[in-house]
């Protein structure tokens, strides 16, 4: 009888442990689309609620030529959402300096883009590098202020001549396309999916105890097609996997994936993340802190204190608000 008794409570807790282990497997595997939505429209508020700033890395060799020769670019970061809107800063890092290259032509094979107007009268290549970038959006503005620098390098590969100035885009007021790069990296860190999916066609739950969706994209937020997402219910729910493929075609336009978790104030988004696009863009994101702003917000008054001061004569305005782009020079 002992044996027995002994032999009983062995399985009993045996069946407990299990139920522990495999909790979040069986709940993935009951929840409805609709739930899902919400979970990750809720996970994405906390990612967005006010009061923290994230920094980051993003490594790429994306550049005006779509040519990898002329060497990586590291982008510093940092990332706040205050009471009165996003503020964002980023400072680039090249690997090397601007390399000469000859025009391309079409027909040639080449994917890199030389083309004429890239030269001057001196047969010079014309570079474009952006040093600093700094993003602004509130209920009542939406600019991002570049500072900017142009390299001449002649043929020799040496550079003959630089200059510096200053570009002001003026975006109209909700558009997101002044914060791609934290869209990017939303997306690249497992959130932001939930301002993107629509009706929820398929879910799934995987051995492995990852879920897979199926979705449309959610009216208005661009192409028609369809998202297929791999999600961790494990690890917050963040978006493991994900790609887009517009209806008619035959590969995604956007891939993404993620790795690891970093865990802070209540907020839970990947350390690690890739993003793609079928344009050849390609960018590796690491999450380096997520910190609580206590009292003054000194990343938000930073940006605004830079787009809030007086342009230098020579700078360029963008104005993007109307029907049709206006462009500036001040004097």
């Amino acid at each position: 009888m002992v044996n027995w008794n002994h032999s009983l409570k062995k399985v009993w807790m045996l069946a407990i442990i299990a139920i522990l282990l495999f909790q979040p497997t069986m709940l993935g595997a009951e929840i409805s689309g609709t739930e899902l939505l919400n979970l990750l429209s809720q996970k994405d508020r906390v990612f967005n609620s006010t009061g923290y700033k994230i920094s980051f890395v993003i490594t790429t060799d994306n550049n005006q030529f779509n040519d990898p020769n002329q060497g990586m670019v590291l982008m510093d970061c940092t990332v706040t959402q205050a009471e009165e809107g996003h503020a964002m800063k980023i400072v680039n890092h090249y690997e090397h300096p601007p390399v000469f290259a000859v025009r391309t032509k079409p027909g040639d094979g080449s994917h890199h883009a030389y083309r004429a107007f890239d030269y001057n009268a001196d047969g010079n290549l014309i570079v474009w590098r952006t040093l600093e970038k700094y993003v602004l959006s509130t209920p009542d503005r939406n600019d991002t202020l570049e500072k900017v620098r142009v390299f001449f390098v002649d043929p020799n590969g040496q550079i003959a001549e630089t200059d510096d100035n200053l570009k002001l885009h003026r975006w109209p007021i909700g558009s997101l396309d002044s914060m791609y790069e934290f869209r990017q990296f939303q997306l690249a860190t497992g959130r932001g999916f939930s301002k993107r999916l629509g009706a929820v066609t398929s879910v799934k739950t995987l051995s492995s105890g990852l879920t897979k969706v199926t979705s449309l994209p959610l009216h208005g937020s661009g192409p028609e097609g369809s998202w297929e997402l791999t999600i961790d219910p494990n690890s917050d729910y963040l978006v493991r996997e994900a790609t887009f493929t517009p209806d008619g075609a035959d590969k995604p336009t956007i891939e993404v994936t993620s790795t690891g978790v970093i865990s802070k104030d209540g907020i839970n988004i990947a350390k690690n993340g890739v993003y793609k696009s079928s344009s050849g863009l390609e960018l590796l994101i690491e999450v380096n802190d997520i910190s609580k702003v206590v009292a003054t917000n000194r990343l938000y008054e930073e940006v605004r204190s830079y787009l809030d001061g007086p342009l230098p004569s020579g700078a360029g305005i963008i104005d993007l608000r109307g029907e049709k782009p206006v462009r500036t020079t001040v004097k």
